[in-house]
């Protein structure tokens, strides 16, 4: 073979190589262009088609907030990656607010003394950087329903990047799914209303502000309504799933899989409340057909528990306190409150996965814990710790250490019989034992059923 010949040889692979890849490449192109157009004729977006030189664009309203959708490509030496941008935007805040993941570069530049203010929520300020031009109004700003409904963004999307006027993800390489599209969009756009609707960030914090102090539905309202936010709808939906309500909670996820198929956190608990409803079959209601947020739907809605709140202080006896009347022994149950915690909350899971943890590792396990007595409401009921009258305490159990903003405190609701806490004062130390029955994964809530005093 002559010289000449191999370089034909060469010559025609690599004009066949080129051409392959050229058919490949125009290729995805169509089906990157077909899901983008599908994306925006759902959305009611406009779409601009890509072409070898640059990706497509969607751009439109969303929820009333101004979105689009693009590709760019960023270029480092030799290598260039493409990304994918979304953005939505909504009216200035007004505080120069600039929020960026816990990571990297701007880890390090905080390390040589770049801006990050703690706002007083340690989950909020372990996954932020935060800054702004006043640090007292942001703090103000990013109320409890607002940092929660960030935390779950950023769980879902840790690229994201939150200003004044605008949220803003990137995602590594070209999408090429209309569902991922459309989820992603209507996910940054329910945390733009959070954001940016007093209404919509109040509500959301009055749901959350509910389950921290383990206010979760107590039984089936026919006539309520779901809230409008998707936000919102979450964390209603988690509620009931937090309580055993699991039939009411998959219907709920599941009418929001119809508007967010790819969005993992809803298609999970979808899948999770499926799991244990046919593990505890339904909760005892009639199911009722899903039907549109803003039209009267069969969920319950978090309320104000009809309970008493307990005197904090003492009443003046010559007895022991009851607390120290009462021993138990329980030798086979679980004693380490620190260590369920960590291996729960410990890990970067979404909320759905430790729920399900929970089942399969904790669930119905007897525990001997102590912890700081926060709180003591009297209950008639309560869906997942049975019928009463019994006494609803709020007991702090766990502490998991974060080296940059202090600890986060894990909690247990614990069920105990009526007038047996009742001389114990709020901020005193007790020990309990009983039964775990339940999660509320997102703001750290461990349910105690059928518990006693002890030491």
């Amino acid at each position: 073979m002559t010289i000449l010949t191999l370089i034909v040889i060469i010559g025609v692979i690599g004009t066949v190589i080129a051409g392959i890849s050229v058919a490949v490449a125009k290729r995805q192109l169509g089906a990157m262009n077909a899901a983008w157009q599908s994306a925006a004729e759902m959305l009611g977006f406009t779409f601009e088609p890509g072409s070898m030189r640059g990706g497509p664009t969607i751009a439109g309203t969303i929820d009333d907030y101004p979105a689009n959708v693009h590709t760019y490509v960023k270029s480092s030496g030799k290598n260039s990656t493409r990304y994918t941008r979304y953005t939505v935007g909504f009216p200035a805040i007004g505080v120069g607010l600039h929020l960026s993941r816990q990571a990297g570069l701007g880890q390090f530049l905080k390390v040589l003394g770049a801006q990050d203010i703690v706002i007083g929520d340690p989950l909020f300020d372990e996954a932020f950087i935060v800054k702004a031009t006043d640090p007292q109004a942001v703090r103000a700003v990013l109320t409890r329903g607002r940092t929660m409904a960030l935390n779950q963004l950023l769980a879902l999307h840790p690229d994201v990047v939150v200003s004044d006027n605008r949220i803003v993800i990137d995602r590594h390489g070209s999408v090429r799914d209309a569902d991922v599209i459309i989820s992603t969009l209507r996910r940054i756009a329910s945390v733009a209303n959070v954001l940016a609707d007093a209404g919509a960030s109040s509500e959301m914090t009055a749901l959350i502000e509910q389950r921290l102090e383990g206010t979760l539905p107590s039984d089936y309202e026919p006539n309520s309504e779901l809230p409008r936010g998707i936000d919102a709808r979450i964390s209603t939906g988690e509620a009931h799933a937090a309580v055993g309500a699991f039939d009411i909670a998959k219907r709920i996820f599941d009418a929001l899989a119809i508007e967010m198929p790819a969005d993992r956190d809803v298609t999970g608990w979808s899948e999770q409340a499926a799991r244990a409803t046919r593990r505890s079959g339904p909760s005892g209601e009639a199911a009722a057909p899903i039907r549109e947020a803003a039209e009267p739907v069969d969920v319950w809605i978090p309320r104000e528990d009809p309970a008493t709140v307990l005197p904090a202080e003492t009443p003046a006896t010559e007895s022991p306190p009851v607390h120290e009347q009462i021993q138990v022994s329980d030798d086979n149950a679980d004693r380490d409150a620190v260590a369920v915690a960590t291996h729960l909350f410990g890990e970067n899971r979404l909320s759905f996965e430790t729920a399900a943890v929970f089942d399969e590792t904790y669930a119905g396990r007897r525990v001997l814990w102590s912890g700081k007595l926060r709180r003591a409401t009297t209950v008639e009921h309560y869906r997942i710790l049975g019928d009463g009258p019994f006494t609803k305490a709020i007991v702090d159990v766990a502490l998991l250490e974060n080296d940059l903003f202090g600890n986060t405190v894990v909690t247990a609701v614990v069920a105990f019989p009526p007038g047996s806490i009742d001389s114990i004062p709020i901020g005193e130390d007790i020990t309990f034992s009983g039964q775990l029955v339940g999660i509320d994964a997102l703001v750290r809530n461990l349910f105690v059923g059928g518990a006693r005093l002890g030491s």
